[in-house]
């Protein structure tokens, strides 16, 4: 079983996300005399660059044939622990580090659960979404943490370089990472071929318990990196950062093409995916779409999505 054979089996797999991204730029450009405008552009990156850091960590686990439930939730830790620590003093560097550590931590409590412990990767992930944002509420009482947090750190993301704000790097950074990753190292090479046959995986000698916690390792180290990026942008520490997020980023990366059998979708996809939402929500608030509509445009894409991929598999 080749990488190549795994990540792409139809044309249509890779191309259709980028074509539906095309027809929605032409969409928005017809629907607004704003939406083509240099600064809404980069708006939409700009706030699409959190869910696409998560939507990265979530592909890692999907392509390894799990689902992570509780990106949203550690996102929310992420936020309030570097908020939490830079209040009180500690250098940024120390306080982004122990929100990263606190991440990966939980990510590495999910992938024990689910291969050490037997446990469906839904019911382990639902189990940790929950005390995490249990233990936020405990941390904070609710409130939003808004002194004593310091401009140096605020810049970090509030921050631009020229006319581009820093989360549209953060984006870019994010996603190069991840198809180097994906596409020229072994360990990438080793997830596809756990998302596709873990008994097959195991018999060529790799480890696949290792790989599948690896995995959410990497999915809760990039929901914590999320949830530091947004504290930075907002300038507090919101308990209720990250609600919701888990779904966002499985829809993203599955209107990427990404299949929840596992072993199947590519970064480009899921670049894809994310430009998809974050285009579409841009469309719908710039016409004046209720958010409850902009529920149902976004539902309805990802019904569209896995209709037509499931068409693709009986063709």
């Amino acid at each position: 079983m080749t990488h190549a054979n795994v990540a792409r089996r139809t044309p249509a797999l890779d191309y259709m996300p980028v074509m539906v991204v095309g027809a929605l730029l032409v969409l928005g450009a017809v629907t607004s005399d704003r939406f083509a405008h240099l600064t809404n552009i980069l708006n939409i990156l700009q706030y699409a660059a959190e869910p696409a850091i998560i939507s990265v960590g979530m592909m890692f686990v999907i392509l390894a044939r799990g689902i992570d439930l509780s990106v949203g939730s550690v996102m929310g830790l992420g936020n309030v622990t570097v908020a939490l620590l830079v209040a009180q003093g500690y250098p940024i560097p120390v306080a982004i580090g122990g929100a990263l550590l606190f991440g990966a931590a939980i990510g590495c409590v999910n992938g024990l659960l689910i291969t050490k412990g037997r446990m469906e990767p839904i019911i382990a992930t639902l189990a940790t979404m929950i005390a995490v944002r249990s233990v936020i509420y405990f941390m904070t009482d609710g409130a939003p943490l808004f002194e004593g947090i310091p401009a140096e750190f605020n810049a970090i993301a509030q921050g631009r370089i020229g006319d581009v704000p820093n989360g549209v790097f953060y984006l870019i950074v994010a996603f190069a990472a991840a198809y180097v990753v994906l596409n020229h190292t072994r360990y990438g090479r080793r997830i596809y071929a756990v998302g596709g046959s873990e008994e097959t995986a195991g018999l060529f000698g790799i480890q696949v318990t290792r790989v599948k916690v690896s995995v959410y390792v990497v999915s809760g180290f990039l929901a914590a990196l999320a949830g530091v990026i947004s504290s930075s942008r907002l300038g507090i520490g919101d308990p209720n950062a990250g609600i919701g997020l888990e779904l966002v980023a499985i829809t993203m990366v599955v209107v990427g093409g990404v299949r929840l059998a596992g072993g199947v979708g590519s970064v480009f996809g899921v670049l894809s995916g994310v430009l998809i939402v974050s285009i579409l929500t841009n469309i719908l608030q710039i016409n004046n779409i209720s958010q409850h509509a902009q529920l149902i445009f976004v539902g309805g894409a990802l019904v569209g999505m896995m209709l037509f991929l499931s068409w693709q598999d009986r063709r």
